[in-house]
């Protein structure tokens, strides 16, 4: 059933919204516009269609891939952190869908997105991750997978603006020299990215995700 029946869906809206003055340079939308279309570009395939923007600061993308969902989540908030100092509410829903739409995927639905509708509704302070299962696929490992989650959240909101970089091509599997050449807005020393990831918990951060990405379809399964 994975890749065939199921989808990821993530649901988002900006934190603290109402309080962002975006210096009247580009509105929230543009900005989770732009972000969305880089995580389009490094996820080609495994991203359904393209983002969908909706009532300013709400946005859901689907990933066609669940096992990497979580990967995908965070490194848009990544790019969101590093490039705009803002940060998202992210709600991640498993499961099928019964109307998949290439554009404005808001108008898509199914249980996925169901799912990732609802979770954004209970994901409230202190919590901005969540991941919902479909009940039948409920059980023990499901729910661990909901806790790391969540505490892989709480180290992402700690992250500077340099730590969310460097995470940001980290996530992608750069190497430190790459992300080092990359870096914006002028290329850094090797050393320094060495030491955004090791402050963004990034060694850890890793291995959750790798222990995420084999667990989920055992979970969906």
């Amino acid at each position: 059933m994975i890749g065939s029946s199921y989808v990821a869906v993530l649901t988002g809206d900006i934190v603290d919204s109402s309080g962002l003055e975006r210096v009247a340079e580009q509105p929230v939308s543009v900005l989770l516009d732009n972000a969305g279309n880089r995580v389009d570009q490094n996820f080609k395939t495994r991203v359904h269609g393209t983002i969908d923007v909706f009532r300013g600061d709400s946005w859901q993308m689907v990933v066609n891939q669940p096992a990497i969902a979580v990967r995908v989540g965070i490194y848009f908030r990544a790019l969101l952190r590093a490039n705009y100092g803002i940060d998202s509410r992210i709600s991640i829903g498993f499961g099928g869908v019964d109307f998949l739409p290439l554009k404005n995927i808001s108008t898509g639905t199914g249980e996925a997105f169901t799912l990732s509708g609802q979770g954004l509704e209970a994901c409230l302070k202190p919590t901005r991750m969540n991941l919902s299962f479909p009940s039948r696929t409920q059980n023990l490992v499901g729910k661990g997978l909901i806790v790391i989650t969540q505490l892989l959240d709480l180290q992402i909101r700690r992250w500077t603006q340099g730590q969310s970089q460097a995470v940001a091509g980290a996530l992608l599997n750069l190497t430190q020299a790459e992300i080092a050449a990359n870096w914006q807005p002028e290329p850094i020393s090797q050393q320094a990215v060495s030491q955004h990831l090791e402050n963004a918990g990034w060694t850890q951060i890793k291995n959750s995700l790798l222990y995420l990405e084999r667990t989920i379809p055992a979970v969906l399964a």
